[in-house]
């Protein structure tokens, strides 16, 4: 028997899937049904302890991308006969081994999006957070204000990552700005993979 949760995600998707696509409400739907997927606490976590801490969070956090990447264009797949969460974290399942095949085959060292969630932590090096803070607020050829986002242009990545740094959450942050939680979320993630090479090549 579905619970409450998934009743009122089920229902968000058919919402969904009755709007037209390529449409602003659909997309607006689609919106609103992958921030309240995210907050739902139903989402699994495939292969949870088989990692190290920061290893598994960069995992899970590409996997969920991909994930979200997914259903957008192919909500129209989902079977509303079944339940939703159901066929999320399938997705989910399939792209956490996807991310896990990409990094046994890496062999060089990357920045982590946990070196910046924990810089703020006793095992970092003064050194170490110094450099990341000094990097980010200085931002010397622009690269962190240049990338905004489109609801929000006053708000860049350089304002995301330097609340991140002075300890508030992703939450907060959704919270004060007013962007969906998802968004901010993804796009920050996403935005840092983008940026490794340019923080190893400047470390």
């Amino acid at each position: 028997m579905e619970d409450e949760i998934d009743l009122r995600l089920k229902r968000l998707a058919v919402e969904a899937q009755q709007q037209p696509a390529g449409s602003h409400q659909r997309k607006t739907a689609l919106t609103k049904l992958m921030d309240e997927i995210y907050r739902s606490g139903t989402l699994g976590h495939p292969q949870r302890g088989q990692y190290p801490a920061g290893v598994y969070e960069d995992l899970y956090s590409e996997a969920l991308l991909k994930t979200f990447e997914y259903i957008r264009p192919n909500i129209d797949t989902y079977d509303s006969e079944r339940p939703l969460m159901g066929w999320v974290n399938w997705i989910l399942n399939l792209r956490f081994s996807d991310a896990t095949r990409k990094y046994m085959n890496q062999t060089r060292r990357e920045l982590s999006i946990d070196d910046l969630d924990k810089i703020e932590q006793e095992s970092q090096s003064d050194e170490m957070n110094t450099w990341v803070r000094e990097l980010i607020e200085e931002d010397p050829d622009g690269l962190f204000r240049s990338v905004s986002f489109r609801e929000r242009p006053d708000i860049t990545w350089q304002d995301i990552a330097l609340a991140k740094l002075n300890g508030e959450t992703f939450e907060n942050i959704s919270e004060r700005i007013g962007l969906p939680l998802t968004t901010i979320n993804s796009s920050f993630n996403r935005n840092l993979r983008d940026f490794r090479d340019y923080f190893r090549n400047n470390f």
